[in-house]
């Protein structure tokens, strides 16, 4: 999978026009069909509502992989958008409101939100070291982009997560950029599942300099 560009336009453009890297190879990726149908719950509350959508999927000239296209608005193997899944994670790190406050609040079952806060919070230490070096590596005043220090560790990696938003948005010229984008572009589609940051060789494809969001993701801004 690879995080690409929310807007499908963009994302047949970077296809047509080669610009789209294999995350195997680094190969061009070239327009392949779609995946399957996936229904997504976008919003809360009265907003709540069930979108269906295919993902597109490329294939890779080179190495004749095919790869499935989430936008940076969703994540990998979650039924929620990134935004709401975010909504969870910041309650938690900010207010420390329990999972079940939280599903009743987003209108999530809350077994539900007990796995996405328990994946964050198991990812939180590599998180936090990968994103505080980018900050530093990239950043032109990494400094003054930080928020208010964290106690708890799931705190610190929200932190630095949301100071690397802050300088990829300065980078592109944009005013903001939410914090779970930053992730979802940097780290790819499995930024909120624990498993992506086990193998510590993940980390190095965190950030390529072509793109936003990686080497060849060029959709992912």
């Amino acid at each position: 999978m690879l995080t690409v560009n929310h807007e499908a336009v963009s994302v047949e453009s970077d296809l047509a026009g080669g610009r789209l890297a294999c995350p195997g190879c680094r190969g061009r990726l070239r327009p392949w069909g779609w995946a399957r149908e996936r229904v997504i719950r976008h919003g809360t509350g009265a907003d709540l509502a069930l979108v269906r959508g295919r993902p597109r999927r490329g294939r890779c000239a080179d190495c004749s992989a095919t790869h499935v296209l989430l936008g940076v608005d969703l994540a990998a193997r979650r039924a929620d958008t990134a935004e709401v899944i975010a909504s969870a994670i910041e309650a938690k790190a900010a207010g420390g409101a329990g999972h079940r406050v939280i599903a009743a609040w987003l209108g999530r079952p809350a077994s539900t939100v007990r796995g996405w806060l328990r994946a964050f919070a198991t990812s939180a230490g590599p998180i936090a070291e990968v994103f505080t070096a980018l900050s530093h590596r990239d950043g032109a005043d990494a400094a003054g982009l930080w928020p208010a220090p964290a106690p708890a560790q799931a705190g610190r990696a929200l932190s630095a997560v949301t100071a690397y938003a802050g300088v990829l948005a300065a980078r592109f010229g944009v005013a903001t950029l939410a914090w779970q984008s930053a992730g979802l572009a940097v780290a790819g589609p499995f930024f909120f599942s624990a498993g992506r940051w086990q193998d510590r060789e993940q980390h190095e494809l965190a950030l390529m300099p072509d793109t936003p969001g990686g080497k060849g993701g060029g959709s992912a801004g």
